[in-house]
């Protein structure tokens, strides 16, 4: 096979697809970097949301179990239920007979504030949620709203019936759409 001399194989790039390939790998690299912080944020709502339903359920079959009524509080000190309807510093999960923490009452689980940049409070007047023996918790519906402080993650609610049965929406129980504050 005769090669013509005028025909040589080139190896690498030209100065213009180089730059071509830059400019789309900069594009590229500053469209993710704007989306990392939203999906980083994402995560941690949604972890947020289901440690919290996890909760309620567990409370829910406790006072099943156990026959007795079970209190999930907001607290301040990881001893003593809180008066606030803001659960930010996190909760006790614990059986009572008076919706109190007695020192003397079995403590069933110590809830962890939210996470980093996520607000988590109480829209309705309930400071305390208590599970009856038979599994529902009483009083009116609760509504626990989970909150971006810097607004990249999408906010979500958690509904809880007076069945002592929760759910999460990404509105408001009523289907409104959530208002953080």
């Amino acid at each position: 096979m005769v090669r013509h001399p005028s025909f040589q194989v080139q190896h690498g790039f030209t100065l213009a697809e180089l730059l071509v390939t830059l400019s789309v790998a900069m594009i590229l690299g500053i469209g993710t970097a704007e989306f990392v912080p939203r999906i980083i944020q994402d995560s941690r709502m949604v972890t947020a949301v289901n440690e919290f339903v996890t909760t309620l359920q567990r409370a829910r079959s406790q006072a099943i179990k156990r026959g007795r009524r079970v209190v999930l509080c907001p607290t301040r000190d990881t001893a003593t239920c809180g008066q606030s309807l803001d659960w930010q510093t996190g909760w006790l999960l614990f059986e009572s007979d008076n919706r109190e923490r007695e020192p003397d009452e079995p403590l069933l689980r110590i809830g962890q504030p939210p996470g980093d940049g996520i607000r988590m409070y109480a829209s309705n007047s309930r400071k305390r949620i208590v599970y009856q023996p038979n599994g529902t918790s009483g009083g009116s519906n609760s509504t626990f709203t989970f909150c971006s402080r810097k607004n990249h993650a999408k906010p979500r609610v958690i509904c809880l019936s007076n069945t002592g049965r929760p759910r999460v929406s990404r509105t408001r129980c009523d289907g409104k759409p959530i208002i953080c504050p």
